[in-house]
């Protein structure tokens, strides 16, 4: 970890080299600590660290880009001039404005220490637990534990210094018989927040429930999903849509539908970047405040999230979305209202129906209404008069999400953080639609 003061100091030293009219340089740095297990004992523990800088140089209306992780003096330079050189070399952009202003800085609570200094043998007591709880059903389990810091930091020739540092956790499961699988997932800032021993008991709950499964015709289901299958409903909404760039592209699934109610009323997702039950990053890769942006309110579809340069085509201000140095801005930190319903409330109000634990394998089929193709897995089961009765076999699936979401009928009142990733994660709640286009039976 460098820390602030170190941080900033590198910062400054590579600014200090740029001959450019503007200069930015974003700072992301890491220390990962990860636990990979498999037939029920760790196979693979390993510590990594980086830094990596980022530097975007402007000449009038070109924009140009370079990446180092050499942080000797030599390496800095050649990066720094590497991105003018890139720049001069660039065509003019017209929508180009120029690179952002300073803003007030922003501070967020998600330092844990426990959690970025977590031992190798904390992480193995976590898995030992996991594994055991799997051995007693004959199931075979593996996944992965991580901990460790994530570090950001900005500096630009237009005064902005921002430095935030962040401790993350993760656990990912999955439990396998003969004939059925079960997966559960956490993480978050906090490793103390994670019931490492409930996900346990989830993952290997599922295979167990889920032995011996049954086909069933594909078609038309109502459907409740778990909280893993929304956060794959979310992820893809930002991926394929909330971003500002997609709409002004026209390729967004908001395209056409920005002031609708397309979605239920049931439905109200918002991204807010300082928000600690998630995984906060009080900036963006430009050192932009993240502000919160309310996405969709009540099932009517408000407003795409923006970083510096959609901003400007559409003469508003960024809402702090350059997740990453490159790409478009990208909703990250999602979040969707809790209902009242519990999770057995929701099944018990289904008469025949599909419970999911989760979505693989998910891709794009079409931009309009988020149509995605995929499949179920690790443990789908048959709902019959509002009771869970028997587990069936994976179902492949072609839906538009957006109109998934226009037939929330239930919403859960718990809701749990999904971490995809560094970076990226949801607060969901588990849902009951009132329908689910299903194609065909995996084999």
């Amino acid at each position: 970890m460098l820390g602030r003061e170190a941080a900033l100091v590198l910062l400054d030293k590579a600014l200090g080299y740029s001959k450019a009219q503007e200069t930015d340089i974003y700072l992301n740095a890491q220390d990962l600590g990860l636990s990979r297990f498999a037939g029920g004992t760790i196979h693979q523990n390993v510590a990594h660290g980086n830094v990596v800088l980022n530097v975007r140089s402007v000449v009038g209306k070109r924009l140009g880009r370079a990446t180092t992780n050499d942080l000797s003096d030599s390496g800095i330079k050649k990066a720094v001039e590497s991105a003018h050189q890139n720049a001069l070399l660039m065509p003019e952009d017209s929508s180009f404005i120029g690179l952002p202003p300073p803003s007030d800085a922003v501070t967020v609570e998600s330092w844990d220490e426990a959690t970025a200094f977590c031992s190798p043998e904390t992480r193995a007591k976590i898995v030992h637990g996991v594994c055991l709880q799997g051995k007693g059903h004959d199931l075979n389990v593996s996944g992965a534990c991580r901990t460790g810091v994530q570090e950001i930091a900005v500096v630009s020739s237009h005064g902005t210094r921002a430095y935030h540092a962040g401790t993350f956790a993760g656990l990912i499961i999955n439990t396998m018989s003969d004939d059925s699988a079960g997966w559960a997932k956490g993480g978050g800032w906090r490793l103390a927040d994670m019931d490492t021993e409930a996900l346990g008991r989830e993952a290997v709950g599922k295979a167990v429930d889920g032995r011996k499964p049954m086909a069933i015709e594909p078609g038309r289901y109502p459907v409740v999903l778990d909280t893993y299958a929304v956060d794959d409903i979310l992820e893809a909404l930002s991926l394929y849509g909330m971003g500002a760039q997609a709409v002004q592209e026209g390729r967004s699934w908001m395209n056409d539908i920005i002031g609708d109610r397309a979605m239920s009323p049931n439905v109200t997702i918002w991204d807010d970047g300082s928000a600690t039950q998630g995984w906060p990053v009080p900036f963006d890769a430009e050192g932009m405040p993240r502000r919160r942006v309310d996405v969709i309110t009540a099932g009517v579809i408000n407003t795409p999230v923006h970083n510096s340069y959609t901003a400007g085509k559409d003469g508003l201000v960024s809402t702090g979305h350059q997740a990453y140095f490159t790409g478009a801005p990208i909703a990250s930190n999602l979040f969707m209202q809790e209902g009242d319903s519990s999770l057995q409330g929701l099944i018990g109000s289904t008469e025949r129906g599909i419970y999911i634990t989760r979505f693989f394998y998910t891709r794009l089929a079409h931009s309009k209404g988020c149509v995605m193709t995929g499949m179920t897995r690790d443990g789908t089961f048959m709902i019959e008069n509002g009771q869970i009765t028997h587990p069936v076999k994976d179902l492949r699936f072609t839906q538009s999400y957006v109109d998934a979401l226009a037939g929330v009928e239930l919403v859960g009142r718990e809701s749990k953080l999904v971490l995809n990733e560094v970076g990226f994660a949801t607060r969901v709640p588990a849902l009951k639609l009132a329908n689910f286009n299903f194609t065909g039976v995996t084999v």
